[in-house]
């Protein structure tokens, strides 16, 4: 008896929850609910069939079509695009697409959207759908966007504005020993004007004078000319100072299309750093295992920026000791090493962990950190090179830049 009771009672359990599920059309919620959850989602959707004509979509795309479904839910999805005034879809691109999204399952891109009433950058991926091999439709997501676009464009302007505090820092703090650089030129060119001022009233005197001869008036000319060339090379030398002032002074934003030679930078670094060096108590030694007329593509104030960040943390490392910097130049391949070896007190492990990841200093308050974390952007944005370092406290750093150079067949290209 207890047997067919529980049999009996299951019976009519089952019995009950079927009346309710008609009754309150329980069936008919999940598909309201799957339809209010994808009408509320931020993407935009559409699913089409072979011939591409609408078989689902959300509101959102719907809205994206200014509408248009409302009117006619079957439409052809190419026809549509065409009906929407001012979208800028070329509807063989996507005709292609959405083929080879069949063949290869599914389709990335990026697509900047106009049409009439709003403008955005979209995220599309077309994926087919398929049920046992069998070809059922597919599907085109469109994620907008624009509001990250947005936040990379402020991140990227951030980090500009941060580049250029620091270069103009760095080039605050070059300058004062720029100018004592160039007080010994300047005394010199000085003292030869006067000599050759004393040597121009001596001539102008002697126009009358009898008992001065031709031979004496040479021997003025030739005082005035040696005057002369011994004014030439200090001018020269201001003239690359200023230059390399001048290149490091305007905004580092070039195209990357220029060239430069090895010499050509570790000259300009040797001008810039001179007096800095003299101040740190630290002597560059530069060691040029290179043909010096190797030429590099690039902008060459940007790699003497990542230089000079090097080599004034390589003195700051010494923390006012006398100290030598190391720098190494060879060629290996078709590119350049640059190896910069110094003997300070190393960078601690917690800092060289994170060091070119992040923004990161060991000179607290003093420091910000920027300076290698944007070297390292340079290195590989600007000249597709490689940077890293190996480091130990007490002992000191090494830095090893690989970059590029242009080879023989490099420029037969061009």
């Amino acid at each position: 008896m207890p047997v067919f009771l529980e049999n009996i009672s299951f019976s009519f359990a089952v019995l009950c929850f079927a009346v309710a599920i008609f009754k309150y059309k329980f069936l008919n919620v999940i598909p309201i609910a799957l339809k209010n959850v994808v009408d509320n989602i931020s993407d935009a959707f559409v699913v089409i069939d072979e011939s591409a004509n609408i078989i689902e979509y959300n509101r959102m795309f719907n809205h994206l079509c200014n509408n248009k479904l409302d009117a006619n839910r079957h439409e052809n999805l190419y026809d549509l695009a065409q009906s929407i005034d001012g979208l800028n879809i070329d509807i063989a691109e996507l005709a292609e697409v959405v083929v080879a999204s069949r063949k290869e399952k599914r389709q990335t891109f990026e697509k900047y959207i106009i049409s009439e009433g709003f403008e955005s950058f979209f995220t599309v991926e077309i994926t087919q759908i398929n049920s046992q091999d069998h070809y059922l439709g597919t599907l085109i997501l469109l994620k907008d966007i624009t509001e990250h676009k947005k936040n990379i464009e402020a991140i990227k302007e951030q980090q500009a504005i941060l580049l250029e505090q620091e270069r103009l820092a760095s080039l605050g703090q070059l300058i004062g020993g720029i100018a004592h650089n160039l007080k010994t030129p300047i005394m010199s060119i000085s003292g030869a004007i006067e000599a050759l001022k004393d040597l121009t009233y001596e001539y102008r005197d002697s126009i009358d004078d009898r008992s001065v001869t031709e031979q004496d008036h040479k021997e003025i000319a030739k005082d005035m000319l040696g005057w002369l060339e011994k004014m030439r090379p200090y001018c020269a030398y201001m003239s690359d100072v200023i230059s390399a002032v001048k290149g490091q002074a305007v905004q580092m934003s070039a195209s990357g299309t220029d060239k430069f030679t090895v010499d050509e930078v570790v000259k300009r670094v040797d001008l810039l750093l001179k007096h800095e060096l003299k101040r740190h108590h630290c002597v560059l030694k530069i060691d040029l295992c290179i043909d010096k007329s190797t030429e590099i593509k690039g902008e060459v104030n940007n790699l003497v920026q990542v230089f000079d960040n090097i080599i004034i943390n390589a003195m700051h490392s010494y923390e006012g000791k006398n100290g030598v910097i190391e720098l190494l130049i060879v060629r290996s391949g078709d590119n350049v090493e640059f190896t910069f070896k110094d003997f300070g007190k190393g960078i601690p492990k917690k800092v060289a962990d994170r060091l070119f990841k992040e923004m990161v200093t060991t000179k607290g308050k003093k420091g910000t950190g920027l300076g290698l974390y944007m070297s390292y952007a340079t290195i590989k944005g600007r000249f597709s090179g490689n940077i890293s370092f190996t480091t130990k406290e007490d002992c000191g750093t090494t830095f090893f830049i690989s970059i590029p150079c242009i080879t023989y067949s490099t420029q037969e290209a061009e």
